[in-house]
């Protein structure tokens, strides 16, 4: 059986959709857990200010993700175009710690 391409037939280059798709879901989830953290301002009036530490410094590192992703874009760009990314693991490791962290706070609230 043969295939309906020819696979002698040149492939169209990649102009960097890959990277574009990574960054994008960096942003997203990036909102996302930014919204989370501001939805857990509800928790002011009952357990006072000690409750938003931990959603504070999510934000923060929330915030602090976003801007290097947004400086770093092209930089990853032209690398990605080049052959020579590496996979961004510290962003992913911060996002990580962010939702870890306002997780825990979360829990630290429900036992209290």
């Amino acid at each position: 059986m043969t295939s309906v391409e020819s696979e002698d037939a040149p492939k169209p280059p990649d102009k960097g959709l890959q990277s574009e798709r990574t960054s994008l879901s960096f942003v997203r989830t990036s909102l996302s857990i930014l919204g989370l953290s501001a939805a857990c301002l509800r928790w002011l009036p009952p357990f006072g200010a000690a409750a938003l530490i931990g959603p504070a410094l999510a934000a923060l590192l929330i915030v602090g993700v976003t801007v290097h992703e947004r400086r770093s874009r092209p930089a990853r760009l032209a690398l990605f175009a080049t052959e020579k990314a590496t996979p961004a693991l510290g962003m992913g490791a911060v996002l990580a710690a962010s939702l870890l962290l306002l997780s825990a706070s979360g829990l630290w609230i429900l036992l209290k």
